[in-house]
């Protein structure tokens, strides 16, 4: 039981006999980073035995200088990543703006290559010798056409020629047939004649 509180007062005197050089320290000597105030928080501490006996105050204040770091980095980490996610937005926007732009210029150069009929789209140069395979194809067309409608008018013109000489032919067979019927029938009359004639003699 004895030696916990001789082991306790031994602390206590340490820490107030160093009290005064260690306070006198800290104002001198601004330690720059945690690593140094660390390593001086347990340079300026009393050492009993296998333990080290540190002021109440300066543990307080070490702490807070840990604290302050700890909430330093948090805070430059969080600006960091305001910044990022600032600067990842405005990429964004870059980038719809070049994919609106690269579109525009896309648009463009579909317009200056193609054209668009009926709703469908044709390269300008392709549209162009359609156009003129068709054209040509009727320009053909219309000359087979015109060949063949002179064609089927001097032929028309020769049947018409021949179907009025063979009517003209046949009007004749039938006047000049009709004309030896008529012939007949009177030799025939005459032949009747003769014949009564030599009967009743």
């Amino acid at each position: 039981m004895k030696k916990p509180i001789i082991f306790l007062l031994i602390c206590l005197a340490g820490a107030g006999a160093s009290a005064q050089d260690t306070e006198g320290q800290a104002q001198v000597q601004e330690p720059q980073n945690l690593n140094e105030q660390f390593k001086q928080l347990k340079d300026n501490s009393e050492t009993f035995k296998s333990y080290k006996v540190i002021k109440e105050t300066e543990l307080n204040a070490f702490w807070k200088t840990v604290q302050d770091s700890v909430s330093n980095k948090e805070q430059r980490l969080s600006d960091a990543q305001n910044l990022i996610d600032v600067q990842e937005k405005e990429l964004a926007e870059l980038r719809s703006v070049i994919k609106e732009k690269d579109e525009q210029l896309a648009e463009k150069e579909h317009a200056g290559t193609h054209i668009t009929v009926m709703g469908i789209d044709f390269l300008k140069d392709s549209y162009i010798l359609i156009n003129v395979v068709i054209i040509s194809l009727l320009l053909i067309a219309m000359a087979i056409l015109l060949y063949k409608f002179k064609d089927n008018n001097r032929i028309a013109r020769k049947k018409t020629n021949d179907y009025e000489r063979l009517d003209n032919e046949f009007e004749n067979y039938k006047r000049n047939a009709l004309e030896k019927q008529m012939k007949l029938r009177r030799d025939l009359q005459t032949a009747k004649n003769r014949l009564d004639e030599i009967r009743s003699t």
